[in-house]
């Protein structure tokens, strides 16, 4: 069954709003206040998973590779992610998360904890669930639907 066009308006609308509200659109700051971008989050949270190359984060990134290398050149200039080279592979260069990364990201979370507890507050515990789930169903289907879209 196929949503109505007015309901797939409101969607449209009430996302639009969600970026503009949450932030999305800044480019140096987080939602939740800490003064790195986004996408620089994104690659630090990626690096606190496991070390990767920068190929691999720029696939798990979802970004163009030259993009990701500006945002990691500038996060080594921070001090936030060490470079070395593959002892394996010479051609490869490692990325990893230096000590103040590991810090920033630890900060981010606990910033992002209170930030979401403020949003949150003044929804009932059924809401709140229903919040969650909703954005949980609606990032499943934009993956499983990703390479369908124009």
């Amino acid at each position: 069954m196929s949503f109505a066009q007015e309901e797939i308006l409101r969607l449209k609308d009430n996302v639009q709003q969600f970026i503009r509200l949450f932030g999305i659109l800044e480019q140096s700051v987080t939602p939740c206040g800490y003064s790195l971008s986004l996408s620089q989050v994104f690659a630090l949270q990626e690096l606190e998973q496991r070390t990767s190359s920068l190929n691999d984060l720029t696939a798990k990134l979802g970004l163009e590779r030259s993009s990701v290398s500006r945002l990691i050149e500038e996060l080594v200039k921070k001090e936030f992610v060490h470079r070395q080279l593959n002892e394996n592979n010479r051609r490869e260069v490692q990325l990893t998360l230096a000590d103040k990364g590991i810090n920033a990201i630890q900060q981010v979370r606990k910033q992002s904890i209170v930030y979401y507890q403020l949003i949150l507050k003044d929804l009932t515990f059924e809401e709140q669930h229903s919040v969650v789930s909703g954005f949980e169903v609606f990032v499943t289907s934009l993956k499983k639907n990703k390479d369908n879209i124009l």
